[in-house]
């Protein structure tokens, strides 16, 4: 299955990273969906549904352990894979059992674009809400 048919989530509060993240994403046929923060993503995902969510794993008002433990907690989004990034943190943080993979900061985008794939590929892509 081709990448125009997932949509990803990309949640981190630095909009450079932010940015440079949904535009290598979307270059490479994915529709990507942003969010400064953990609260924004939830908002979102209220109304949309997501293949994968990236995001940040410090960030103010709601970090991305926090989201991923709202994800869990919800039925409708707890099969959400996840991947966490960090420039702070490292491989041993604590990971919420929906976090898949883990990248530090800068991002080695020819890596993480493989681990995106293959999470993906992995799916069968629901029909779209």
């Amino acid at each position: 299955m081709g990448a125009e048919h997932h949509r990803v989530l990309a949640v981190d509060d630095e909009f450079a990273s932010l940015e440079v993240l949904a535009l290598l994403l979307e270059s490479e046929g994915f529709e990507v969906l942003t969010a400064s923060d953990g609260e924004a993503a939830l908002a979102l995902l209220a109304n949309v549904t997501v293949d994968l969510l990236i995001t940040d794993y410090k960030m103010p008002k709601m970090d991305g352990t926090e989201l991923c433990l709202r994800l869990l907690a919800d039925e409708r989004l707890s099969s959400i894979p996840v991947i966490f990034t960090s420039a702070t943190y490292r491989q041993d943080v604590h990971r919420p059992s929906n976090v898949v993979a883990f990248f530090s900061k800068p991002l080695l985008f020819v890596e993480l674009l493989q681990q995106v794939r293959g999470i993906l590929s992995a799916q069968v892509t629901p029909p779209r809400a």
